[in-house]
């Protein structure tokens, strides 16, 4: 058991010691390019000293730079490394297809390269809640601690279509959509001459931006390696990656473990107020399933969005602080 007064004192110093976000122009080049064995690179940017050391593994479709806003602060208490996925942000594609064993294989090759000591404290948001579920499984020994962050969940498809199956539906379509596009694309069916058609496909990033950085981003949107990592990383979730993780599936004993769910994903889900309270639920048993892994699980509502980083950012410091007192705790026993 560890004691309330050393949490609090942690979780007081995570609130008083508030760092200032990365400015955006700490994402607009690498970090540090790691080598992994088969010569991909991979982007990893880390702060702070100590351990356990923290990895934060962002949702789909982004990278390192999701974590801006509470990277500093989470850095206060100890090592954090954020990393791009392959085929994100400044990391190399990596061989298809992604699911979450090739993301973990890949994540594991770059913390050893590295240089960075386990066991590790694995935050994971949405989809690289798969990412950490599997991680913890595979590979106990190797983790401290878990916090996953509104997490995707194994079969969450299926689950959702029996209770919403309008709204289901509809992000069936805009998929199937974004993969059209995609084909298209790869195919040279789809160029920037075609206009609105190829704006609709590939929207041109905001004007505000400063260039060549808007450039860079065009160009990151357009690549047909990096499209076809992200289109298989979506693509895995109902097949390949939920049979990984039932494979893999095992008790995680006491591992400290903070499932952070946003009660506001829910309410977006469903096509219908009947659609919508069928999903909440779905949703936060699914949550409950995932904090039970571990016998001191525990799955927190937050009354946020998906992005729970950017809309509530404290609660998810204080539940990544709150886990590594407990393994700080547990290793000292």
């Amino acid at each position: 058991m560890i004691p309330k007064v050393f949490i609090a004192a942690v979780l007081a110093a995570s609130s008083a010691l508030a760092a200032p976000p990365l400015p955006p122009e700490t994402y607009r080049q690498p970090a540090k390019l790691v080598t992994l064995p088969d010569g991909r690179k991979m982007n990893l940017l880390c702060l702070g000293e100590g351990s356990p050391v923290v990895v934060l593994d962002a949702g789909y479709g982004s990278g390192a730079s999701v974590w801006a806003q509470i990277h500093p602060t989470l850095a206060e208490t100890t090592k954090v490394c954020a990393f791009d996925r392959p085929g994100n942000e400044w990391s190399d594609p990596g061989p298809l297809p992604r699911t979450t064993a090739a993301i973990v294989a890949d994540e594991r090759a770059m913390l050893k390269a590295a240089g960075l000591k386990g066991p590790f404290v694995l935050v994971g948001h949405s989809m690289a809640g798969l990412d950490v579920r599997l991680y913890a499984s595979r590979h106990r020994k190797e983790v401290a601690g878990v916090v996953m962050v509104d997490p995707s969940n194994p079969h969450q498809q299926d689950r959702f279509a029996a209770v919403a199956p309008a709204s289901t539906a509809r992000d069936a379509a805009r998929m199937a959509g974004r993969r059209k596009c995609v084909d298209q694309l790869v195919a040279g069916e789809l160029k920037p001459e075609d206009g609105a058609a190829y704006a609709a496909c590939f929207p041109a990033p905001p004007s505000n931006l400063p260039e060549p950085w808007r450039a860079t981003l065009a160009a990151w949107r357009t690549d047909p390696a990096r499209l076809a990592n992200l289109m298989s990383e979506v693509e895995s979730m109902p097949g390949a990656d939920s049979d990984q993780i039932d494979t893999a599936a095992r008790p995680l004993g006491d591992l400290p473990l903070i499932v952070l769910t946003a009660d506001g994903t829910a309410r977006a889900l469903g096509s219908s107020p009947e659609e919508r309270e069928a999903a909440a639920k779905v949703w936060s048993a699914m949550h409950d399933e995932a904090a039970a892994l571990s016998t001191r699980g525990e799955n927190r509502h937050v009354d946020a969005g998906h992005y729970i980083w950017a809309e509530k950012p404290q609660a998810v410091i204080d539940a990544v602080n709150e886990v590594v007192a407990a393994a700080r705790a547990r290793k000292g026993r």
